[in-house]
C-alpha cells in the first residue's frame, strides 16, 4: 500500500488483524487521553514493524498509527499468516521475538523519560538512547542518521518545539553535540553519560 500523510493505519482499540512492515516513509505511534490530548510514543521508519504484539495475544491495538509522510509504503500480513510463519520458520520467530522485546524496552524507556521533570534531562537521555539504537562510531563520537524533525523530538519529549530547539542549541554550544536536519553527532558520549548519571542522582 502507498499511503498519504495523516492517514491512519489503525486506531486505538481497533482489532489486531495484521502485521505491518514499513517499506519507506514514517509512521507516528501514539494515543489520546479522555480529553483528546495526544501523547506520542514513537516514530517508526523503514524496516520497522507494527502490530507484532498480536502474536503475544493482544486482540486490540493499544495505540494509533498515523502516516507522517506522503508516499509512505507498507506491506501487510495477516496475523494468522504471521503465526504460521512463526511456528514453521525459526529465523522469523527469532526476529519477531527480538522485535517484540525491543518494542517493550522502548515503551518502558519512554515512560521513564516522560517522568523526568527537567527538559534537558529528557533530551540527554533521549539522545543517548538514540545513539545506542541507531548510532555508529565515528571520530571518537557517535554519528546518528535520522528522519525526526524538531517537532517530532519535542513530541517525544512531551515539550514544546521551542523548548526542544533551545535545548539542542544549548547542548551544541556546550560542545556535547552537533546537529543538522538529518544527523546528530554525539561529540562526547562518555561525558553525555556522566551528565545523565549526575542528573539521576540529583533527582533521586
Amino acid at each position: 500500500d502507498i499511503l498519504k500523510k495523516n492517514e491512519f493505519l489503525f486506531m486505538e482499540k481497533d482489532p489486531c488483524k495484521e502485521i505491518i512492515l514499513i517499506d519507506t516513509g514514517k509512521v507516528k505511534i501514539g494515543h489520546y487521553d479522555h480529553e483528546g490530548n495526544e501523547t506520542v510514543l514513537s516514530f517508526l521508519g523503514k524496516g520497522e514493524i507494527l502490530g507484532q504484539m498480536a502474536l503475544l495475544g493482544d486482540k486490540e491495538h493499544r495505540a494509533f498509527a498515523q502516516v507522517m509522510e506522503d508516499g509512505t509504503q507498507v506491506c501487510r500480513m495477516s496475523v494468522q499468516k504471521a503465526e504460521e510463519l512463526k511456528r514453521d520458520y525459526m529465523p522469523f520467530a527469532l526476529e519477531i521475538n527480538r522485535r517484540i522485546g525491543d518494542h517493550v524496552r522502548k515503551l518502558e524507556r519512554r515512560i521513564e523519560l516522560l517522568m523526568c521533570k527537567n527538559v534537558k534531562t529528557r533530551m540527554l537521555e533521549f539522545l543517548y538512547d538514540l545513539g545506542n539504537d541507531y548510532g555508529r562510531p565515528r571520530d571518537g563520537g557517535i554519528w546518528i542518521s535520522h528522519n525526526l524533525t524538531q517537532s517530532d523530538i519535542a513530541d517525544l519529549l512531551g515539550t514544546s518545539r521551542k523548548s526542544a530547539s533551545l535545548c539542542l542549541n544549548e547542548l551544541e554550544a556546550e560542545g556535547l553535540i552537533q546537529f543538522d536536519r538529518k544527523h546528530i553527532f554525539l561529540v562526547h558520549p562518555q561525558k553525555l553519560s556522566q551528565l545523565i548519571s549526575n542528573n539521576r542522582e540529583q533527582n533521586a
